[in-house]
């Protein structure tokens, strides 16, 4: 979709600029089918009023309830992103109570993992496709951490809580790999969308004299629709956008593990 593509500052004014535009048409058109007689004018308006009403809790509502949903997907990513950042700082801190040389080469494979995670998994994953080039980092840490012989207690307790945090640094990634095709139903785009435009519609059927306040009043109400609708369209899709999570737990990791290591 477009608005993936442009930076918040040109997509959202552009997303209600067509909004609008499409409004304002509307109510252009609808207008000379608005009774004009003062008998028919009080008996539309009193339909007219009481459909508004009713369609506007039903939509408001609707859209109230898919924003919600909307951002709680993005939120559950966000916290899936999150808990893999962390399984990768426990599971480079367990290393270090491992013997040379297995403890520099995990390491270093470990921060080979996220490097390749930051640079070329969530390229992959903005462009809503399934990473796997960082398949082969993962499958040389489990290697050399699973064929670890240790000697003594004190080393297989490490291996073993190693083992647990590599378990959950996989149990992590599966998840965030598993949610990039994660959208909203099409069939909630069209109650969305149609929502809307019958919004548009009802405007436009409003008895009003001066055709400048009948634009502005259709303008107001369209340029907020289309700021929620907008608003919802950025979370549904979590890694793509410029409203998308981002590698910021990762590089966390980096800066305040990796490089203090170093």
């Amino acid at each position: 979709m477009w608005l993936y593509q442009l930076p918040v500052g040109v997509a959202l004014p552009g997303f209600v600029l067509l909004f609008v535009a499409a409004s304002l048409l509307i109510v252009v058109a609808l207008r000379r089918w608005v009774p004009g007689e003062k008998k028919q004018m009080r008996e539309w308006d009193r339909i007219l009023a009481y459909v508004m009403a009713t369609f506007g809790v039903l939509y408001g509502v609707t859209l109230a309830l898919i924003a919600a949903a909307s951002y709680e997907n993005y939120r559950s990513v966000e916290e899936i992103v999150m808990d893999e950042a962390s399984a990768v700082a426990v599971l480079y801190r367990d290393t270090a109570g491992l013997p040379e040389p297995e403890q520099e080469e995990l390491q270093e494979l470990i921060v080979a993992y996220v490097d390749h995670v930051r640079n070329v998994d969530w390229a992959a994953q903005r462009a809503g496709e399934i990473p796997s080039q960082s398949v082969a980092e993962v499958a040389a840490i489990e290697e050399v951490l699973f064929s670890f012989e240790p000697e003594g207690e004190g080393e297989a307790n490490v291996q073993s809580a190693a083992i647990w945090a590599f378990n959950d640094l996989m149990s992590a990634r599966s998840a965030r790999i598993g949610v990039i095709g994660l959208e909203l139903p099409g069939i909630l785009w069209f109650v969305l969308y149609s929502g809307a435009a019958i919004t548009a519609v009802l405007i436009g059927m409003i008895q009003m004299g001066r055709l400048r306040t009948h634009l502005v009043m259709a303008g107001v109400l369209a340029s907020y629709v289309a700021i929620v609708i907008f608003t919802i369209a950025s979370f549904d899709h979590p890694y793509m956008g410029p409203v998308a999570v981002g590698t910021e737990y990762f590089e966390e990791v980096q800066e305040w593990l990796f490089d203090r290591a170093d």
